[in-house]
């Protein structure tokens, strides 16, 4: 048995109304903050195995987690390995803490078609990610949103008629101050990265970004920190694989020449909102702790 499956078979106890789907909940046998799981260090560790991180599953994404650390989203196609698997159904799953105890596994409620990269806002109280436009339009991806609402959460709607285009947009992070970093014509050598200012709840027109977020690489993922003094990147290298990159806010805002960090990455990135930690996927959804950003500052 592998260590992403240690947790496989763990005790379901327990049933609980849930005010986001009113149907019966089933509890883990764990409590603590992240899924009770012990802090990382340096070595990039599999996040909860056996609970988010499963062999028989296909994860993709990062660990997306709310502000005050008691709800967990992330994407993955159940099942992936087996003949049953259903290709590309990337769902999204979340498990929340209710009275000090950590849900099972659900598909969250708003939505149940293919989904990647969930991020939350900073307040915690929208969720972003990335969705087909149109069943008949798969090979358009746009931004949606959900917001809470007084018994759970909004129906998805696109974020903003300025963001998203007849092109395809890739979310990247959304930003302390609420800015929304994202790519268009991702993966074609049009590839921009966007920001969107938020300014009194609406995003303001994209504003193309320059050298420090764009390279001729190709940045896989990009992700600020809570309060945006280092800028973390997934760049793609020439053994069709990825590395991960910092580079550090100067005292007159440009950025720093990206400084390479002792990490792979596969093309996915979150931190928690204390900033200690660094989601990414690897073999499984990982951590570790954020400690080499100061290690590797110039």
């Amino acid at each position: 048995m592998t260590a992403r499956a240690t947790l496989a078979g763990i005790l379901l106890t327990g049933v609980f109304l849930s005010q986001l789907n009113a149907q019966e909940v089933e509890f883990l046998d764990v409590a603590g903050p992240y899924l009770g799981q012990n802090p990382p260090g340096n070595v990039p560790e599999i996040f909860a195995p056996g609970i988010i991180s499963v062999d028989e599953n296909f994860e993709h994404s990062a660990a997306a987690v709310s502000h005050d650390g008691r709800e967990i989203f992330w994407c993955t196609n159940v099942d992936w390995y087996t003949e049953h698997r259903q290709q590309g159904m990337l769902r999204l799953y979340y498990s929340e803490m209710i009275d000090g105890r950590w849900t099972a596994p659900r598909i969250v409620p708003f939505t149940d078609e293919s989904v990647e990269r969930p991020m939350f806002s900073p307040d915690g109280n929208s969720l972003y990610f990335e969705k087909i436009r149109a069943p008949d339009q798969v090979d358009n991806m746009d931004i949606f949103v959900v917001h809470r609402t007084g018994d759970g959460w909004s129906e998805p709607v696109p974020v903003s008629s300025l963001i998203n285009s007849p092109a395809i947009e890739r979310l990247h992070c959304v930003a302390g101050d609420g800015s929304l970093y994202f790519a268009r014509d991702p993966f074609t050598s049009r590839e921009e990265i966007f920001v969107s200012r938020l300014a009194d709840g609406e995003f303001t027109e994209p504003e193309e970004l320059g050298e420090s977020f764009n390279s001729e690489a190709g940045e896989l993922a990009l992700i600020l920190s809570p309060d945006e003094s280092f800028m973390l990147i997934d760049v793609m290298n020439d053994h069709y694989t990825s590395d991960l990159y910092v580079s550090y806010r100067n005292a007159d805002g440009s950025w720093s020449e990206r400084v390479r960090t002792p990490y792979e990455c596969g093309g996915f990135l979150s931190l928690s909102t204390d900033g200690r930690y660094l989601f990414l996927l690897g073999e499984g959804i990982c951590w570790v702790s954020t400690a080499f950003v100061e290690d590797l500052r110039p």
